[in-house]
């Protein structure tokens, strides 16, 4: 055996890791694809042998502690336990939280770490059967903007386009490549860039200036994503 061979024959086994379900797919007649977002390892695939004839109770929206091994690429999932209470999500609070994990699934690189991700997305699920209709829409902005901040994509809710403080009085434009621009014509209120900036309370945001940050974390989204369309509807149902 060469020298260079050898890391393929090395078996990695992880017991027992914090790990949400993000999607998943038929594969090989009885099993399924598993794509995890971990606490530790980040975004992986996994294969659940058999899962599907076993009527498989890998649950969504709930933190597991799964076990995993394998030498190449693509792992077995071999053991999983429930660390989180069940969330029966209906209507919109589905459509949300299926939002949330195709943003992951469609983001997160493979095998990264992004704790903050991780926590952020866990306290997203837990509040949002908690929370009015207003108040989940803005905690789903924050949580687009600290995934969009942790992949690199952040903005300054503080500061325009020139490093000048963000004025409550103003209105701005969003530019791509440059950020904030002060326009007479803008359609951002300064005073709205300032209740983001300090995770503020959402009950100084009306629901006008929470359609307006839903299109401007749309714009900032679009720009990575790409002209696949998301479809968050279609997600993790598998036919038996």
């Amino acid at each position: 055996m060469t020298k260079e061979l050898w890391p393929l024959w090395v078996m990695t086994k992880i017991e027992l890791t914090p790990a949400f379900l993000i999607h998943r797919r038929m594969y090989q007649g009885s099993s399924l694809l598993l794509d995890f977002f971990t606490c530790h390892y980040g975004k992986i695939r996994l294969v659940a042998r058999g899962a599907r004839s076993n009527k498989t109770s890998l649950q969504m929206f709930q933190c597991l502690n799964i076990s995993y091994k394998g030498r190449s690429d693509l792992k077995n999932l071999t053991d999983w336990e429930s660390s989180d209470q069940p969330r029966r999500l209906l209507g919109n609070d589905l459509v949300l939280a299926m939002y949330t994990n195709e943003l992951l699934s469609r983001l997160l690189p493979e095998a990264e770490k992004h704790q903050k991700i991780f926590d952020g997305y866990w306290n997203f699920l837990r509040i949002i059967n908690e929370q009015s209709e207003t108040e989940k829409e803005y905690s789903l902005r924050l949580f687009e903007n600290l995934l969009l901040e942790e992949l690199g994509y952040g903005l300054e809710f503080n500061k325009d386009f020139k490093g000048n403080p963000i004025d409550s009085e103003l209105e701005y434009h969003f530019q791509e490549h440059n950020g904030f621009v002060p326009r007479a014509d803008g359609n951002i209120p300064g005073e709205v860039l300032l209740v983001v900036d300090d995770g503020g309370d959402n009950g100084r945001l009306s629901v006008n200036h929470l359609a307006i940050l839903k299109k401007l974390n749309r714009k900032r989204l679009r720009s990575i994503l790409g002209e696949k369309p998301l479809k968050s509807r279609e997600l993790f149902f598998v036919t038996n």
